[in-house]
């Protein structure tokens, strides 16, 4: 029995509404999405339904095969039960005790070690609260995890590269990672942040590229900290206190000029981000009520416990603004930027954009370099051609212009870490024949060996997943229990032997013109099912009409295609893999998967919530409807001279970039 039987609708549709809203705006990856959804307005209430003609999903048929259960008419919640979670995290003003990794039953996840090696300095400022990202926050005190400085050495600009620029200037009107990690979102504070995981100094050759790319080495730092709180925590009713820092100003400019930020600046900001018009209200989904008690402290209800709040504030895009700025035009898209965080903005034209150091930034050993320039290079060989000649200090390659770099200048550093967010995804329409039996659909997948796709079309520089947005590696399912899904002919034929159904009738494979690999990955699948008797054809559509008519309205047999891009697990299982999801376009349903979906929401034991979402993803393959054929893997490179390098875009975060200081600058 669940503590929360959740109605979709209960959940708000800003969920799923920024789920298609990510498409088409601009992105730092070169990953391709679907360009054009439907426009839906989200609901303020979590009362409020949606009429069904705003989502086309298709009306699945009752009791296709024995697999598929029909979910009840309604979910309707139970009373809430007392939040109790496990332990407490209020904070203490205990010493923070060596971190130490113990095996257990059920992981447990502590700060990552400080290392013996020196790292600049580090926040040193009023102690703040350590908190571990996703579910509840385990808090190591008030102290803050420090680390010695390297002789206090700092400085120099740091040339980095985007695609494109922002669409605007506007950190709550856009979906766009750009704008929050690289963009003018970066002159702001959020309420909490990532903190700075160091890393090893990247000497890598390029022997390691011709491996197989093994998630579990991903290096993404899975800790939170305060930003711009110095304390929170749960109130027995479950409303999350935060206490706000006393030494935290608003940059000296017009027309904050240095002011201290207070707690109705930050209810302000959340109360925007929370207008369902703007495309980032789905962060605060949950919540119900903010209140300010005083200048320095505001509490945030919900209506329901909410395993990602932390993650979500500490959201690039949950910035922090101010009601002056906002109010000189009525929105932030031609500013002013004034904020509270590290860099304040400076030149912008089409080529470029640059920050400069905030001398009155709440830790004032940070940021180590005195600016950041971002150039604006549309292009992988661009790209690749700026960092050779060094007009670029550190930027994202492909791998293949990763190896030709790392063969020539040998000196360069690289890291390969992945984005379980992006991808190849293949979904197949369960409310089509032959598709609607369970068996067949498990058939196509043991016909088919992605894995080798894997090494021919990406070097080994992918993997297979569920598609899901977890960016702590062990709580993806391990790679050997995803295999066992595919590549096993005998087995396939075996499933189809045992049907009694009409094959005779070709079926369409239906890619989007995002690039070759979609293209080979579409043609390799058809060849497949040829194996098991199904003729297969290959439909290539343009991405604009793969948006409209494939991924949102569900017109496809099977379809291999670009995912949107989303961080929060949670409102992309509601969006799209929940029954009542208004974009569950295969027209899965399961009201096992329906609860597994629920309960990891409401669940805030980090290591219970782990296992709810491991078998939800084998739930999801034996459904077998879903998955990404190759998840992106992504490719960081880097000259020596740049120190403390530890890349960690998750959530549009760069508060990493701080901490970075270029050698020499003096010279």
């Amino acid at each position: 029995m669940i503590p929360y039987r959740i109605s979709i609708n209960s959940l708000t549709i800003a969920a799923s509404v920024v789920t298609v809203m990510l498409i088409g705006f601009a992105c730092q990856s070169e990953e391709p999405t679907p360009t054009t959804f439907p426009s839906l307005t989200a609901t303020a209430e979590p009362t409020a339904t949606p009429t069904p003609e705003a989502t086309n999903t298709p009306t699945p048929e009752p009791n296709r095969d024995s697999n598929r259960i029909t979910p009840s008419p309604t979910l309707v919640p139970t009373p809430s039960p007392t939040l109790s979670p496990t332990p407490n995290p209020t904070a203490t003003s205990t010493p923070i005790p060596t971190p130490t990794n113990t095996a257990t039953s059920v992981p447990t996840f502590t700060a990552t070690p400080i290392p013996d090696t020196p790292t600049p300095v580090p926040d040193t400022s009023t102690p703040t609260a350590i908190v571990m990202a996703t579910a509840t926050p385990v808090v190591l005190g008030p102290e803050k995890v420090a680390a010695p400085p390297i002789n206090g050495e700092s400085g120099g600009i740091i040339n980095m590269m985007v695609p494109n620029l922002p669409p605007h200037d506007d950190v709550h009107a856009s979906v766009s990672p750009i704008l929050a990690g690289w963009g003018p979102g970066i002159a702001y504070s959020r309420i909490f942040r990532y903190r700075w995981n160091p890393a090893d100094d990247g000497r890598s050759g390029p022997a390691g590229l011709s491996t197989q790319y093994d998630p579990s080495t991903s290096l993404s730092s899975h800790e939170i900290t305060c930003d711009i709180c110095s304390d929170w925590s749960l109130d027995d009713d479950g409303s999350l206190r935060i206490t706000i820092r006393d030494d935290v100003k608003w940059q000296n400019i017009d027309p904050l000029n240095g002011r201290s930020l207070n707690s109705r600046d930050v209810q302000f900001s959340l109360q925007r981000i929370k207008d369902p018009a703007l495309p980032n209200s789905h962060l605060l989904n949950t919540v119900s009520k903010l209140e300010t008690e005083g200048a320095s402290t505001l509490v945030i209800s919900t209506f329901l416990p909410d395993s990602e709040l932390w993650d979500k504030l500490a959201d690039g895009r949950a910035a922090i603004v101010s009601p002056e700025a906002v109010e000189l035009q009525g929105d932030l898209k031609r500013g002013p930027t004034v904020g509270t965080g590290p860099w304040i903005l400076g030149e912008q034209n089409f080529h470029s954009m640059t920050f400069r150091r905030n001398p009155d930034y709440h830790l004032p050993q940070l940021p180590l370099a005195e600016g950041i320039k971002v150039h604006i290079v549309a292009g992988i060989d661009a790209q690749s051609t700026m960092l050779r000649v060094g007009l670029a200090d550190m930027g994202q390659l492909n791998r293949e212009h990763l190896a030709s770099a790392i063969d020539r200048f040998p000196e360069l550093r690289w890291r390969t870490t992945h984005d379980t967010a992006s991808g190849i995804e293949v979904a197949i329409n369960t409310t089509r024949a032959p598709f609607n039996n369970i068996e067949v659909r498990q058939a196509v997948m043991k016909a088919w060996n992605p894995a080798q796709l894997i090494d021919e079309l990406h070097r080994g520089q992918a993997f297979l997943s569920v598609g899901l947005p977890l960016q702590d590696s062990t709580w993806l399912l391990p790679n050997a229990e995803i295999v066992s899904y595919f590549n096993d002919l005998d087995a396939a034929r075996s499933l189809m032997a045992d049907q009694s159904i009409d094959i005779s009738t070709p079926i369409m494979v239906t890619v989007g013109e995002y690039g070759d690999d979609y293209i080979n990955t579409a043609q390799s699948l058809a060849r497949a099912l040829t194996k098991i008797g199904i003729t297969a054809e290959v439909e290539r559509v343009p991405t604009r009409k793969f948006g409209d008519e494939v991924w949102i309205n569900g017109q496809y047999d099977i379809y291999v295609g670009a995912a949107p891009p989303q961080s929060s697990v949670s409102s992309l299982l509601f969006s799209v893999y929940h029954s009542e999801a208004p974009w569950n376009s295969t027209g899965y349903s399961s009201l096992e998967l329906d609860e597994l979906i629920e309960k990891q929401t409401v669940e805030l034991n980090r290591g219970q919530r782990r296992e709810l979402l491991l078998e939800l993803q084998r739930k999801i393959l034996a459904g077998a409807y879903r998955f990404k054929a190759a998840t992106r893997v992504l490719h960081w490179l880097w000259w020596p001279h740049l120190n403390n390098v530890s890349p960690n875009t998750y959530r549009a975060d760069s508060f990493w970039a701080t901490r970075i200081w270029l050698e020499n600058s003096a010279n």
